[in-house]
């Protein structure tokens, strides 16, 4: 497995999510970039700092749940 690669479709994925309505107004969602923040909190270093500006933008246009 390439981590770098697997990130990138991570990352992509997400973003694709965020782009729709019923994704940011989802739990499921939220769920998943609330649980990448506190993961990111132990990596100081490398990408981590990156990575945790684009999660916590992503996190502040999610709405209000509408999905459980």
């Amino acid at each position: 497995m390439n981590a770098d690669r697997d990130l990138k479709t991570l990352l992509a994925e997400l973003g694709r999510g965020m782009a729709l309505s019923k994704c940011r107004k989802c739990g499921c969602m939220k769920g998943a970039l609330e649980e990448m923040t506190e993961r990111l909190a132990d990596s100081p270093g490398g990408t981590a700092p990156a990575l945790r500006r684009k999660v916590q933008g992503w996190l502040d246009r999610t709405e209000d749940s509408l999905y459980s």
